[in-house]
């Protein structure tokens, strides 16, 4: 299945079914509900649409630094004790031991974490300038281009690190036709609609997570030369599986279904990184593939393989991860 076969609205999240007003009215369950979808989505959401319509008329500079000075210091204050920063705080000893007796080290990773996060958020709203140069250098594209000489179909993955949404941009620039992605929609309805509308702008084609999308990617992948593109840090069953931190490879996840995905066609997996080098400024480097023979020894050797990419990248690279605020590691 080709890009060009996709119909724009196969790539829109679902949408829930708006409860009646009468709702507001009724009892306990009806009326947590209809003020979630009527008042709490649109409040939350109208302020969302509001930030990013403020960054599309600000330059990418200005809106990325109006974000990681202004909104990210002020986001960590009101954050600030909640249950997931001290999850944060604990998981950083955890990973990095080094960090483990030194809680001002530890504080400041949280920091640099509301900053990029901050920034990536803005800098979405400019996300074909920030994709590509001055603001982006690309490196190792002769990897993923001597693939497309050899007719290889390809997993291309990455993890949620730098501004992790370039991804969709740059693959969609890369593979054109033969690049079909998939993303996890928010709970929010009008988050949604921003991501969206900014990839169709940009004639991006992202398939949702639904119950099919798992048919629909195997069915991309067997077009000779097809790439799918897959996020494989996101979250599962309430926990990012991906990287391993020395846990066993789990099913039901995007890190193992690119595993079985590669094995069961043939597929090439390219690793792709992404790093933020400073403000509006990116390394995103592709890797040289990795094949997925047969077998359970086969799909465990490239699951270790796998995460010998990226593992060391989290780590290095904590404060630019977002998944930080999910991960539980024991």
């Amino acid at each position: 299945m080709l890009n060009s076969e996709i119909p724009w609205s196969a790539t829109y999240a679902p949408e829930p079914t708006a409860p009646p007003l009468k709702d507001l009215f009724g009892d306990e369950g009806a009326r947590r509900s209809a003020m979630r979808f009527h008042l709490q989505d649109r409040v939350y959401g109208g302020g969302k649409m509001a930030l990013h319509s403020l960054f599309r008329m600000l330059s990418p500079e200005a809106g990325s630094n109006f974000a990681g000075r202004i909104v990210a210091p002020r986001s960590r204050a009101y954050y600030r004790g909640k249950p997931f920063i001290q999850r944060m705080d604990r998981m950083i000893a955890r990973l990095r031991p080094e960090l483990a007796d030194d809680p001002a080290a530890r504080e400041a990773v949280v920091d640099r974490w509301f900053e990029n996060t901050a920034r990536a958020m803005a800098e979405f709203s400019h996300l074909e300038a920030v994709s590509t140069p001055p603001r982006t250098t690309v490196e190792g594209l002769e990897i993923v281009e001597r693939l497309q000489a050899e007719g290889r179909s390809m997993v291309l993955t990455t993890v949620h690190t730098g501004m992790w949404e370039m991804i969709s941009y740059l693959s969609s620039r890369h593979f054109g036709d033969k690049g079909t992605g998939a993303w996890a929609p928010q709970s929010n309805r009008f988050e949604n609609r921003i991501v969206a509308d900014t990839r169709r702008k940009l004639g991006i084609k992202v398939l949702p997570a639904t119950p099919k999308l798992a048919r629909q990617l195997y069915k991309s992948l067997a077009v000779p030369g097809q790439t799918i593109v897959l996020v494989i840090d996101e979250l599962s069953e309430k926990q990012v599986k991906f990287p391993l931190f020395g846990r066993p490879v789990e099913d039901r996840c995007n890190f193992a279904f690119a595993l079985y995905a590669a094995q069961r066609t043939g597929a090439a997996i390219v690793p792709a990184v992404i790093t933020r080098t400073g403000p509006t400024r990116f390394t995103f480097r592709y890797n040289e593939p990795i094949d997925v023979p047969k077998g359970n020894d086969g799909f465990h050797s490239a699951a270790l393989a796998l995460n010998a990419v990226y593992e060391p990248h989290v780590l290095a690279h904590l404060d630019q991860w977002y998944m930080l605020h999910e991960v539980k590691v024991p």
